[in-house]
């Protein structure tokens, strides 16, 4: 008792205690910020009710003769999320998105199912986008479960693609995901929309990737949103077509890493 005494005295005198910052790993040096203006209630909110979503024909694409290239979008869904899918329709585009739980907010059923009607694939990026590296086995497990359970049920999709958050991933990791099922999908080419919100260099970025390569955005910044038609219009100049990971690389092995073809 002498000792907490001593040390609340301690905290009194000095102002306030200080929070350490959570270390990084991996390509990206810093956390994906959330964006402004974040609807609230996203963790506490009721639910979207399940739903039987209609699935999109398969598609039988040969990457090793057409140029492929897989759009992908982490971080969602968000406030630009239903202008993305509408500019990716446009250009009949498919692209996968991969979602973080606690962003799925009560409004966003129609949203998520729309992803899957329309052919887009649905990735899995964990529940609150912490480093996996850092966590204990069972909170490791954790994040990605409670994710693919709450997409499951409002979407009725299996997901089979995992996004480990900054790209940071170890052994154990793999372990995880190969037990659940899942590849875990990186990428060859990072816009750093998250860093630089300037549409000009998302366009320059990723529209220098190469043909079975993977691209790196975030639908949740208004900049690459705004940068997606133009992209878009690059890409098909030069012939791309635009596929899934799984497109991209046909069944995805649970636990091992992809990030071009």
């Amino acid at each position: 008792m002498r000792v907490g005494l001593t040390c609340l005295a301690l905290l009194l005198v000095s102002g306030c205690g200080v929070l350490l910052p959570r270390p990084s790993a991996g390509p990206r040096p810093a956390p994906t910020p959330r964006p402004t203006g974040v609807r609230p209630g996203a963790q506490s909110s009721p639910r979207p009710s399940p739903r039987s979503v209609p699935q999109a024909q398969p598609r039988h694409i040969s990457c090793a003769h057409v140029k492929c290239v897989a759009l992908t979008f982490d971080d969602g869904p968000g406030n630009y999320t239903s202008h993305v899918l509408d500019v990716l329709a446009k250009h009949h585009a498919r692209a996968t998105f991969f979602l973080v739980g606690e962003m799925i907010h009560k409004d966003d059923g129609p949203v998520l199912r729309r992803m899957a009607a329309d052919g887009h694939e649905l990735g899995n990026h964990t529940w609150d986008h912490r480093d996996l590296t850092s966590l204990s086995d069972a909170a490791l497990k954790h994040e990605i479960v409670r994710t693919e359970r709450l997409v499951k049920e409002v979407t009725g999709v299996r997901m089979h693609a995992l996004r480990p958050p900054y790209g940071s991933t170890d052994r154990r990791v793999a372990g995880e995901a190969k037990r659940l099922g899942l590849g875990q999908v990186l990428w060859a080419v990072d816009t750093l929309d998250w860093r630089d919100r300037v549409p000009k260099l998302v366009v320059q970025r990723s529209t220098a990737a190469k043909p079975g390569q993977i691209v790196l955005m975030h639908d949740i910044h208004k900049t690459t949103v705004e940068a997606l038609p133009r992209l878009l219009n690059v890409f098909d100049k030069k012939g791309f077509t635009y596929v899934t990971v799984s497109e991209l690389f046909g069944d995805l092995k649970p636990g091992k890493r992809y990030s071009d073809r």
